[in-house]
């Protein structure tokens, strides 16, 4: 095996680093598969609007219970 093909260069940096690394060693750029990382963002995305509408939905049923017992309580 050669070290030519056993390294890389960063395509921010150009620093040489391993050929299988997934973030530089000298400027910690992201070198992992872009695609693989907007699925991963767009999953946060939908998770994070998921438990919003849902903590949204459970405050406004206690809230309407609330309401509801008041009402019916005098």
């Amino acid at each position: 095996m050669s070290l030519a093909k056993e390294t890389k260069r960063c395509p921010f940096c150009q620093e040489v680093i391993s050929a299988t690394a997934i973030r530089c060693k000298h400027c910690h750029a992201d070198l992992s598969d872009p695609a693989k990382k907007a699925k991963r963002n767009s999953l946060s995305h939908l998770n994070t609007f998921r438990i919003g509408f849902l903590s949204g939905l459970l405050f406004s049923a206690i809230l309407a219970i609330l309401a509801w017992l008041q009402c019916n309580g005098q």
